[in-house]
């Protein structure tokens, strides 16, 4: 089997999941900002996050390569996981607005409350302590089904025939949120947030399990 991962930033990578696919047997390629378009067939899908927005298609033209790709995916029915970014250019291929949230940044670690179950989902708690890096958002796709829920933002994951869309990162690992604090030290200056509390030991690791248990139910 063969995954494509679509990354737009080279410290936002697949993370944990570059473990899991590993272990897996699952051959892993990297396409960065669809700059090279790999003309062979894969059996998933991943798209990762990124500071742009859908909505900025003419300052970042890679976007609308993506979109195709997703649709390709779509069609046939493989399954996708979009993450951040990738969960609303998922909604946006699907029909639906993505734009900047009316209730500000959530950035670090946020509570989402389980909405509806779904296979894809099976073992994942009612409530969870997720890794946000955010503001934009998106309406629910039709025919859509949503799995989880914040207080800011109501759709924080959902499910679509074999896509799945998770606004939070659920792939983080304690060295790439390390990185993304230096990286975007400016974004936690703006809304007064301490590095210190962004590096939660026990919240990484649940996270990191349930991203094993995510990949385990997709494939079943």
């Amino acid at each position: 089997m063969k995954a494509l991962i679509l990354r737009h930033v080279q410290i936002e990578h697949a993370g944990v999941f570059n473990y899991i696919l590993s272990s897996k047997g699952i051959d892993i390629r990297y396409v960065d900002q669809a700059k090279e378009l790999p003309q062979e067939e894969f059996d998933i899908l991943f798209v990762l996050g990124g500071y742009m927005g859908v909505y900025e298609e003419s300052q970042y033209p890679f976007l609308s390569r993506e979109f195709r790709i997703i649709e390709h995916f779509l069609k046939a029915k493989k399954p996708i996981l979009g993450i951040c970014l990738g969960a609303q250019m998922l909604a946006h291929v699907l029909g639906e607005k993505v734009y900047k949230g009316q209730n500000g940044k959530e950035i670090g670690w946020y509570e989402i409350r389980k909405e509806n179950d779904h296979k894809f989902f099976k073992g994942f708690p009612d409530k969870l302590m997720v890794f946000q890096w955010h503001q934009d958002t998106f309406d629910l796709p039709k025919n859509a089904l949503r799995i989880y829920s914040s207080d800011k933002y109501q759709n924080q994951a959902f499910v679509y025939e074999n896509a799945v869309g998770l606004q939070f990162h659920i792939e983080l690992t304690k060295d790439m949120i390390k990185e993304w604090i230096e990286a975007y030290e400016e974004d936690l200056k703006q809304e007064n947030i301490e590095k210190d509390t962004l590096i939660k030991e026990d919240y990484i690791k649940t996270t990191n399990e349930l991203s094993y248990k995510l990949i385990e139910n997709m494939f079943q």
